[in-house]
């Protein structure tokens, strides 16, 4: 747990981690002096953010922690314990600084070291314009005379336009709340504890966000309703994950806002994109932001790096000897499994390795089915047979579209309506599960059943068999509150996005199709 420190504190760390403009620089500071090993005396992580004012412009935000235990407390004039750092920081263009901050940070004070060392973090703000600059950083125990002061330089660049509606950096938080008395943490009314690391281990279930958006109201007028989504994607390639999203609706506004919280308890190891998009009322996306993070989270990853030593030669996939047709059989793995599975076929599996393709496919049923593992495959394999005949359309197999995702994914809907020739719309399924039970959970989850559960599928081409997925009221799955709307786009449109229901139609039934599919 940190605390927050109202002077100012810092701390530094060594190696800079730079993914699309979001990362943490971690500094530590060894004593090597007549020891047989390095002791760690200094350990701490920055991590920055840049934001705007619609009158006084852009600005840059600076977040360090300091772990306490690394820090040497001595005692003060009042007797207790306390560490003290000493930090400076610059923004310079061509070796002419632009903005600078000199200070000490002092740690909360603690009257007994033998309970631990508090950590404690610092936040700073640095008014600077637009540009491309080379931040400084200076850091050191003021307590430790041994150590030299770290200091690092890396290269930064904030553009935000004031001709367009642009996204500031992403915060990520440990906690917000209502501001009771405002202060440098505080932001649009909320206290604004950040999160410094792009790290997020197992125990931590929640992603805490902050994000600002601006010039909406001046691109895209007063009052014009826009939509402000946010999503994970994983970082290689690029993929992002249907149960890890959500959404606001906004107006328009010199500043507009986004903080909110996503549940990544079943996110597993990876390396991903945090991504912000906003859209105006017609759909376009106007301005996206990413932010890059890691998830370590041993619940949910597979023990992919133990696949090598599965002995697969008494087993059924033995006779699978065609790498083409091998990777096929795993493509239509897709719709039941896991993201850490997909990620790990889209990472590995490019490189046509035979056995490691054969160990994979086995280990995906054993996990699955520990005593029968071959019939649960040929199970599932003549499901993804009914799936390719039924769905398939112009080179696309049936598993790779919507309906066979879903089919594969929660099994046979309870009941099918098909609406195909409806005045007005385009060609339309709507499917209801009275139970609903996601097979790319591993674990027996009772928050992994649903009851009463429905699917809207449109087919908006018309010369094909590819019905795309619009609007469900299934948990991680698109939620569109205006699909009707969407169904009726064959023969007009509709530019209010507050609008959510299809005007009425003769002939029109998708009210009772939806309420009583049949």
């Amino acid at each position: 747990m940190f605390n927050f420190v109202s002077s100012p504190t810092v701390l530094i760390v060594i190696n800079l981690i730079s993914m699309k403009k979001c990362f943490v620089l971690f500094l530590f500071i060894y004593v090597t002096a007549c020891s047989a090993f390095a002791t760690p005396v200094l350990k701490a992580s920055l991590t920055y953010a840049t934001f705007n004012t619609p009158n006084k412009g852009p600005y840059i935000e600076t977040y360090i922690s300091v772990i306490g235990n690394t820090v040497k407390f001595v005692k003060n004039g009042k007797g207790k314990y306390q560490g003290d750092v000493s930090i400076a920081i610059n923004f310079s263009i061509n070796n002419e600084i632009k903005n600078a901050l000199k200070y000490n940070l002092s740690s909360p004070e603690t009257e007994d070291t033998m309970k631990g060392y508090p950590n404690f973090i610092d936040q700073q703000r640095f008014a600077l314009p637009n540009g491309k600059y080379t931040m400084q950083i200076s850091i050191g125990d003021k307590n430790n005379s041994s150590v030299a002061p770290f200091v690092s330089s890396f290269p930064i660049e904030i553009n935000l336009s004031s001709d367009s509606i642009s996204i500031s950096d992403v915060q990520f938080l440990e906690t917000y709340t209502k501001s009771t008395n405002p202060s440098i943490i505080t932001k649009s009314g909320y206290d604004l504890v950040p999160y410094v690391s792009g790290f997020y281990p197992e125990n931590i279930k929640q992603i805490k966000f902050y994000v600002e958006i601006y010039n909406s109201k001046k691109i895209l007028g007063e009052g014009e309703k826009m939509l402000v989504s946010y999503s994970i994607q994983t970082n290689q390639s690029n993929s992002k994950l249907n149960n890890f999203s959500g959404f606001s609706k906004q107006t328009s506004n010199d500043v507009a806002i986004l903080l909110n919280e996503l549940n990544i308890e079943s996110l597993p190891s990876g390396n991903y994109n945090f991504i912000v998009e906003v859209r105006d009322k017609n759909n376009k996306i106007r301005a996206t932001r990413e932010c890059f993070f890691q998830r370590k989270n041993k619940l949910t990853a597979l023990a992919f790096e133990d696949l090598k030593s599965i002995d697969i030669s008494s087993t059924f996939v033995k006779d699978y000897k065609s790498i083409d047709t091998l990777h096929g059989y795993i493509r239509s793995l897709r719709p039941i499994s896991s993201p850490s599975e997909v990620q790990y076929e889209e990472n590995q599996m490019k490189g046509k390795d035979l056995l490691l393709m054969q160990q994979f496919f086995y280990n995906f049923w054993k996990s699955r089915n520990e005593v029968q593992p071959e019939t649960a495959w040929k199970d599932y394999n003549e499901e993804v047979r009914k799936v390719n005949k039924e769905f398939g359309t112009f080179g696309l197999k049936g598993y790779d579209t919507d309906r066979g995702r879903i089919f594969l994914q929660y099994g046979a809907p309870t009941l099918r309506g098909k609406y195909e020739n409806e005045p007005s719309t385009y060609p339309y399924e709507i499917w209801q599960y009275d139970a609903l039970v996601d097979k790319t959970q591993l674990f027996n989850n009772p928050n992994n059943r649903q009851s009463n559960k429905k699917f809207v599928f449109a087919n908006s081409d018309l010369s094909s068999n590819r019905f795309v997925l619009i609007h469900s009221t299934a948990k991680g799955e698109i939620t569109n509150a205006r699909w009707q709307l969407l169904l009726y786009n064959r023969n007009m449109s509709n530019s209010n996005i507050d609008a959510e229901k299809a005007p009425d139609n003769f002939g029109s039934n998708i009210d009772d199709n939806f309420n009583n599919p049949r």
